[in-house]
């Protein structure tokens, strides 16, 4: 119970210092889409399956 609490924790840190540094760099003065998607669409092929194969270690290791 307590490595799920952690990982929640580590997950939502990593979140909100994503967020800040999103936040940050958005200048509004030069906003266009294909920018915004440029900055976010490694998320999308990187992180989504990353955190699925992770979620998926953890189901392992919960019910072993």
């Amino acid at each position: 119970m307590y490595l799920t609490i952690g990982l929640s924790l580590v997950v939502c840190l990593i979140a909100l210092v994503f967020t800040i540094m999103v936040g940050l760099g958005k200048d509004k003065s030069d906003y266009s889409q294909k920018k915004s998607w440029s900055l976010v669409s490694w998320t999308y092929i990187v992180l989504f399956p990353v955190a699925f194969v992770a979620l998926g270690l953890l189901y392992y290791f919960i019910t072993r």
